[in-house]
């Protein structure tokens, strides 16, 4: 199994920010656990998915990654491909992981990995800021074993209990736990029946997050529930009328000739709620009106909202419309 964090999320070493995150969100919402309840297997290729966009979505990480990807930076220079080992070494190194973790999660004192999720929010509370709440479903003790998973522990025949498998060869030859046991060494004769051997069952659980003004997609909370760390990355749902750049929101409205012509008030939605926008007389298709401080907040400065006029002409005109329509033509304006 790869460890090169662009063939994780299937994208080139060129992929820009927006690539990278549309590549995340189709592989997270295709692997998820939750969507995949029957495939053991698909709660690990989510963590590494995960994992990898923790790394390539963040500019400085990313940056650091590719030096060492390219062996600009080698921590272990003049050691020969066997200096390096694990990578998550190298990542801890790098990044400041926790212990076990090579990705900058930290492990709870269950000793299980930060857990991730993704929760989709309207545009309006990621552009503001405000409180959403959602179940979520999360990995719990399991209360018939008690989380130790079966009985008649047993040495792992896959990995001879070292809890890792060898992958890979030459620069980047590393080590990833062992699919059969989970990385922990042993297998059970017999496993439980209501955990499978995992140790744990899965618990929804109801929680209220704190979105920060300015969020994006992609942006990640960190939250504790029962005793876990939970990091929840944010996924923007489109809203039908505003689109935002930066600090700024942008949407469009649409007047009629005679509006354009002659000017009139309208109320325009904002994040705010509906405010008067004026169009002045001999307003022109496709400008663009300011409203300022109606943008989003972000370190302290709020941005603008962009108003991008379009007019509708008339169609199917009476006979007295288009003699009107003639007599303005006559008169070159």
């Amino acid at each position: 199994m790869t460890k090169d964090l662009y063939e994780i999320l299937g994208v080139s070493e060129k992929a820009s920010p927006d690539e990278l995150r549309k590549a995340y969100r189709d592989l997270a919402k295709k692997n998820h656990p939750d969507a995949n309840p029957d495939d053991k297997a698909a709660e690990e290729r989510f963590k590494r998915i995960s994992d990898a966009y923790d790394i390539l979505g963040n500019p400085e990480k990313r940056e650091q990654y590719d030096m060492m990807r390219q062996g600009g930076n080698d921590p272990f220079a003049g050691g020969g491909a066997e200096g390096f080992g694990d990578l998550s070494e190298i990542f801890r190194s790098m990044f400041g992981g926790g212990a076990g973790n090579p990705f900058g999660g930290r492990r709870s004192s269950s000793g299980r990995g930060t857990y991730q999720v993704e929760i989709e929010i309207p545009f309006v509370t990621a552009a503001r800021g405000g409180t959403v709440k959602r179940v979520l479903t999360l990995p719990v003790v399991c209360q018939k074993c008690n989380g130790v998973g079966g009985s008649g522990k047993q040495t792992c025949s896959s990995c001879g209990g070292t809890g890792r498998i060898p992958s890979g060869q030459g620069f980047f030859s590393t080590m990833h736990p062992c699919a059969n046991c989970g990385g922990r060494g042993f297998t059970f004769k017999k496993k439980c029946s209501t955990c499978g051997g995992s140790g744990e069952v899965r618990s929804s659980e109801s929680v209220s997050l704190r979105i920060p003004p300015g969020s994006g997609d992609g942006t990640a909370l960190r939250t504790s529930i029962g005793g876990k760390t939970v990091l929840v990355r944010l996924r923007v749902k489109k809203d039908r009328f505003f689109t935002r750049q930066g600090r700024d929101i942008h949407c469009s409205v649409t007047v009629t000739a005679a509006q354009a012509v002659l000017g009139t008030t309208l109320m325009v939605r904002t994040l705010d709620g509906k405010v008067k926008l004026k169009i002045r007389a001999g307003t022109q298709p496709g400008a663009v009106l300011r409203m300022r401080g109606r943008g989003v907040v972000h370190n302290g400065v709020k941005g603008d909202q962009l108003v991008t006029v379009k007019v509708k002409l008339p169609v199917n005109l009476s006979e007295e419309q288009r003699l009107l329509w003639t007599k303005i033509k006559e008169t070159g304006s």
